[in-house]
């Protein structure tokens, strides 16, 4: 009886000490901090501008002024005696008293040019002695291989002893004529030109 008194109080402390102890829980290990980065090569389409540079070929038209092509004839002269009388008509040089004469001076522009025509402008002079005598200019159109004749005349006493009138012709001024004509020539044209170009990249993360 006594054997089972100590039993049981040995037991009843044995129950009384596991109520009251605390089970403290283990620690579990904390995770450590990841410090490293993970790196990956991307590919990316970047623009690329260059300049691109060409030899191309444009026509244009050049326009210039050029003379006409032409040429003269020697001048003719004709001097008559137009007084009343025998002598009327008759070449200055066989009436040696002719009270009135007439000179006549031409000349003879040939052009010379196939398709061109022009406009040509002649003056004359006549000189008696100590006198002269300036002639309106005379102007006339020609055609492409046509000719024209510029006449002049002057009417005056030729003296004693007689003596004709001298002239002088001469071209005032050259006919000239615009002309235009294509020429293909090259030129440096330049352009910016983009394109897309791959390039490989690094990406950490």
């Amino acid at each position: 009886m006594r054997n089972l008194v100590i039993f049981g109080l040995i037991l009843a402390l044995l129950l009384a000490g596991c109520t009251t102890q605390q089970v403290q829980p283990t620690p579990q290990p904390k995770p450590t901090p990841q410090t490293g980065k993970i790196c990956r090569n991307i590919t990316e389409q970047i623009p690329i501008v260059s300049e691109v540079c060409e030899n191309v070929s444009y026509t244009e038209n050049i326009c210039g002024i050029r003379k006409l092509n032409y040429s003269t004839l020697n001048p003719i002269k004709i001097d008559l005696c137009i007084s009343e009388g025998a002598c009327s008509g008759m070449p200055l040089g066989d009436c040696p008293s002719c009270q009135q004469a007439m000179s006549r001076c031409m000349l003879i522009v040939q052009n010379k040019e196939d398709q061109k025509s022009g406009m040509w402008s002649v003056g004359a002079n006549f000189t008696i002695g100590t006198f002269g005598f300036n002639k309106d200019p005379i102007t006339s159109y020609i055609g492409p291989n046509e000719n024209h004749t510029f006449d002049f005349n002057q009417i005056y006493v030729p003296g004693d002893p007689i003596s004709s009138a001298v002239c002088s012709l001469s071209i005032l001024s050259d006919p000239t004529i615009e002309e235009c004509h294509q020429e293909t020539r090259p030129k440096l044209v330049c352009r910016n030109e983009t394109v897309m170009e791959s390039v490989q990249k690094e990406v950490c993360q």
